[in-house]
Formats: C-alpha cells, structure tokens, sequence
C-alpha cells in the first residue's frame, strides 16, 4: 500500500490546481484520473481576477499571459434587437492586479497546469488510473485504483481524499450525497469553430446575448481565431454526441455559412444549477464539479472549482502539518457552500432573462429592463455580482470581513513586482506604518505560534521602519482607509478575516483568529 498525504480523483482543472497548491506547501499528493491525456477540446472559455491570482500562486501566471485576452463587453439585445442590458468589466486600476476578466484556451491552460506539477516534489499523477472504492477509517482513507491498461488494482491511503471527479462523481454517488437543483435544466448547443479574419470581420466583435423568444443565443468573442456560438435548443432538437450539418446550419446560417468556418466542436448540453447538500463525509471532500454545476451564463463555472481548490488547499496543509486544529476543515462547506449557491444563483438570473420564450413575456422583459435603468442602458460591473464570504474563518461582526482583499503592483528595490508575489501564502498582517501606537512587538506577540507575515504599508513614499518588511502601496492605504482601519488580516487565499483600528483592537483581532485556528 503507498501512503501519502493528499488523494485527489480527478485531473481536471480543479484537481490539478488543488495538487500543485498541495505540493507547493510540502505535501506528498497522488492524483488519479481515468484518461491518458487531457480533454483537447474547448469547454470554459471565461475566467477572472480570482483566477489569475491563484494562477499566479501556482507560479504559471506567465504562461497564462500568452493563452488570455481581453472578455468583451456582454450586450444583450431584445426582441427587437435593441440594447436591454450590457456587462462591462470594471476599468482600471485593478485591485487584484489582473483584469476583472478575460477569456482563455482551457486546453493550453490545463497543459501548463500539468507541466508545473511536473516541476514540483511530492506530487506523482497516474492517468488511465480509476478510483474504483473508498474505505474510510477514524483518520485514512483507503481507496482501490484500477489500472485500465491491465485492470490491475493497487491500494492507496492518505489522510484526506479530495473528489475532484465531476458531475457525475461516482465518489459522490458512492456517499449518498444528493445534488440539490436550483431550478434550471434547459438543453443547449454549443458550437466553437475556428474563424478566419475575413469571416470574423463581419462577425459581432463584442460578447452578444440574442434574447430572442424564437431561439435564445449567445455569441462569444474567443481567444485568436476561436468563436463560440450557445444555441438554446428546443426539447425534440436535443440529443447527445455530435450535432448533424442538416440540423446545424439552419440555425447558424445568420452568422456564417458552410465552408467558411473549421468547427472544433459542436455538442448539446443541458445547462444546470446543482450544488451538492454536503461536501464533507469525514475525511472525503467534493470540489470542483463534483460539488456544483453552474450555467455559463457569468463565466464561472469553472472559476468556481478553482476557488475550491484555493480555499481547501491551505486548510488541509495547515492541519496535515499540525498548524490548526482538524475544525478548520469544517469552514470548508461554511464558506464555499453559500458562495457558490449565490453565485450561481446570479448565474440563472441572466440565464432567464436570456432564455425567455413566451414573446409577449419577453417583450415585457425588454421593456422593464430599460425602465430598470432609467430608459438608457447602464453598463453593470461583472465582477460586483460575486459575493464575498458571508460565514466561516472571518470576524462576522466586522464589514469588511469576507472580501478579496486587493493586489496592487509595488516596487521593491527598484523594481516592480505584484504583492502576493513578495508576501507569500500565509497569513499576512498589514498595518499603517503612520500610526504610531502600533507596538509590532506586542502584535507578534499575540500572534504567538500563528505564522503570520506582518508589513507596513506606506502611500506617499519608503518608510522609514528598519526590520519590517514595509511597502509603498496607495491602494491598499485607500482601502484601509475607506474601510476605517488601521490594521488588516488577511487569510491565505486572501480573504479579509477581519480589520481593526487601535492597538488593542488589533491585538483582539489576531487573538481571535488564534482561538479558532489552534485552540477551538
């Protein structure tokens, strides 16, 4: 039998993420999947700032940047195909250091992801390789693997064990875990295609929402030649595997017309809204699609994953590594559960007002939305539809609690670098270097057996501290200033636990957080 620390079912871009968040903190992590090699089709197409910046932590950000480009505006168009309601991403300064938004190549992504694994200790993933039962003891698990090129079986045990499977998650299934529907199942088409420039030319060059009764639509500006069209289908039009020409072109002949475009993929899907009732049975979580489904309807399906994996990978190392009590496990569900349930229900809510096919409802629809806005369209901000924290590891009764806390770009030395970069994945503790009741020696030491990584935070130039880490850093001095505080903690995955603006209060603050982590 191989022991490790981590056993992740599941390469997919929330498995793969999670392991190399896993092995970059030191752990020994074994991930399983049942194919050879990586889907090589298309299916996200839409990420953001959240995104970028676990990317970033995972240390691949800069082959990101090659695979990435600008997310469009979204425009959706009435019955009349008139402007009802238009999606922008929020313009500079960035406060994560990365655009709210953009769109990639899913593929390429989830190449560079395998090829940093690759670089990393303690990480072995073996393909073809099917999880195929779970044991679980009072502190193992113990799971039989199928090689299918043999269909030998091996046995494996670790501490934790993580279903990044998918929808289908047959580790979720085997627990008894339901799947809760949030009440949207409607079938689509999803058609990507390869455009050359000449044909792309006469094509929309922004994201379009048709919010047509007739036949609900969406075309979306891709990466480089690619471009995707989402058709909603009628009930007798769906069916699985591969969509016929006979079928296809009547439906695409407004855009484009045969022997213009190279498709990629075409396929019918049903767009949901499911999120599991439990995502914990002892030592076995769900993440990723094993735990939610989410329509695409605000790019963050898989955005959603990925969040799971940077939520779960520090608290799992944190305990493996006798830093926090096995309670700080349970935060896991607390936070992720009512986050993704908000999010996606946001999604369904411009899923319907996309997939409305009664015409008199929709033409309702077109008008109320404009007089929503006053009569001329308001661009909205995609980004201030994502929710925060609302329960978990952060001071509840503290407003700033819960929120992304911002990345601005700083210089260190004479040259530039973004923040997370320089202060690392642990706890950080950012105080006003100006206020001088601040005693650092008193902090650090509430902060007892707490790793925490405390900086001073200047806006109008270097400080002048000696044996502090100090940066010049104006966005955050006119957060913490917006926010009433003096003093911020902030939590590996960069969500504010809490703030605080005296001395005392601060001490309080950190004591806190100590109780929770190391002595519930």
């Amino acid at each position: 039998m191989t022991s490790h620390d981590v056993l992740i079912s599941g390469l997919g871009p929330t498995g793969a993420v999670l392991a190399g968040l896993l092995g970059q903190r030191g752990l020994r992590v074994a991930v399983f999947d049942k194919s050879e090699d990586l889907f090589p089709l298309p299916r996200a197409v839409g990420l953001d700032h959240e995104a970028m910046r676990i990317v970033q932590e995972l240390g691949i950000s800069e082959e990101m940047t090659k695979i990435i480009d600008h997310y469009r505006p979204s425009e959706y168009l009435g019955m009349d195909g008139q402007l009802i309601k238009r999606l922008d991403t929020e313009p500079p300064p960035y406060r994560l250091g990365w655009e709210p938004n953009y769109v990639f190549n899913q593929p390429k992504f989830e190449t560079a992801i395998r090829a940093r694994l690759h670089q990393i200790p303690g990480i072995t993933v073996y393909k073809n390789s099917e999880v195929t039962s779970v044991r679980q003891t009072s502190n193992k698990v113990k799971i039989k693997v199928k090689r299918l090129a043999d269909s030998t079986e091996e046995t494996y045990s670790a501490r934790y064990l993580i279903a990044c499977d998918g929808g289908s998650s047959p580790i979720r299934k085997s627990m008894g875990i339901e799947l809760e529907d949030l009440g949207f199942n409607e079938p689509w088409l999803v058609v990507d295609a390869r455009v050359p420039q000449h044909v792309s030319e006469k094509l929309p060059q922004t994201q379009v929402q048709y919010c047509e009764a007739e036949r609900p639509c969406t075309f979306v500006y891709c990466t480089d030649d690619h471009r995707r069209w989402e058709i909603m289908l009628n009930e007798d039009e769906y069916r699985t595997g591969d969509f016929p020409d006979e079928m296809l072109w009547p439906i695409l002949q407004r855009w484009i017309q045969p022997g213009e475009v190279k498709f990629w993929r075409r396929a019918a899907y049903r767009f949901h809204g499911l999120i599991a009732r439990q995502w914990r049975s002892s030592n076995v979580f769900l993440a990723g699609d094993a735990a939610h489904m989410t329509p695409p309807f605000m790019a963050q399906g898989m955005v959603q994953g990925l969040r799971d994996a940077h939520n779960l990978a520090w608290k799992l190392a944190h305990v493996i590594e006798g830093k926090a009590h096995t309670d700080l496990l349970d935060t896991y569900e607390l936070e992720r559960l009512p986050h993704v349930r908000s999010t996606t229900l946001k999604a369904i809510e411009l899923g319907r007002v996309i997939c409305e096919r009664d015409p008199e409802k929709a033409r309702v629809r077109d008008q109320k939305l404009r007089e929503e806005q006053g009569g001329t369209v308001q661009t909205a901000y995609r980004q201030q539809m994502i929710p925060g924290l609302t329960t978990g590891l952060i001071q509840t009764n503290n407003l700033s609690a819960g929120k992304v806390f911002p990345q601005p770009f700083i210089e260190i030395e004479g040259s530039a670098c973004m923040l997370d970069d320089k202060v690392g994945s642990d706890y950080v503790f950012y105080y006003d270097a100006t206020n001088e009741s601040l005693d650092l020696s008193q902090l650090k030491n509430a902060a007892g057996p707490l790793s925490i990584h405390f900086v001073a935070i200047t806006k109008n130039g270097p400080s002048d501290l000696k044996k502090v880490f100090s940066v010049n850093a104006p966005m955050i001095a006119d957060w913490m200033r917006t926010h009433s505080a003096s003093t911020v903690l902030v939590r590996p995955d960069k969500y504010v636990y809490g703030c605080a603006d005296t001395l005392e209060s601060s001490i309080a603050l950190i004591n806190a957080l100590r109780r929770r982590v190391i002595c519930p």
